[in-house]
């Protein structure tokens, strides 16, 4: 399984840092952000899944890169929010055929009783890890 997932993770962060110039992380930040506007950095690391200083990082090179910028909070002076520009939600929107292209390409030898026990198990590790 550890060799599946690296190869699927490298492949599919070649495909859209060829189409797109951005990484499988970048865009799942892109993605929260798409769904969340103004969630904090503890709220991205917590959805991917990485430590505070990774998620730091990656907000300054998407800022850097013009893809997300952030904003004193409402509540929190001492906080940030974190938003997608129109250039990062441009990105998120320009993955989704890639996105749906390598689906297909990794869905297609199963039929539908088969992906559903895939999802399955997929949602058994979400829910427990």
């Amino acid at each position: 399984m550890a060799l599946a997932q690296h190869r699927l993770l490298k492949s599919a962060n070649a495909a859209f840092g060829e189409a797109l110039g951005i990484s499988m992380t970048q865009l799942g930040a892109l993605f929260i952000l798409e769904r969340d506007p103004g969630a904090s950095p503890k709220q991205v690391s917590e959805t991917l899944g990485i430590n505070k200083s990774a998620t730091t990082m990656l907000v300054d090179r998407m800022e850097q890169a013009g893809l997300v910028r952030r904003e004193p909070s409402d509540e929190d002076h001492r906080a940030v929010r974190l938003f997608a520009t129109p250039s990062g939600l441009a990105k998120a929107a320009a993955a989704r055929p890639i996105l749906a292209r390598l689906t297909r390409k990794l869905t297609l030898p199963f039929n539908e009783s088969e992906m559903a026990v895939v999802a399955r198990f997929l949602e058994s590790i979400l829910e427990r890890f």
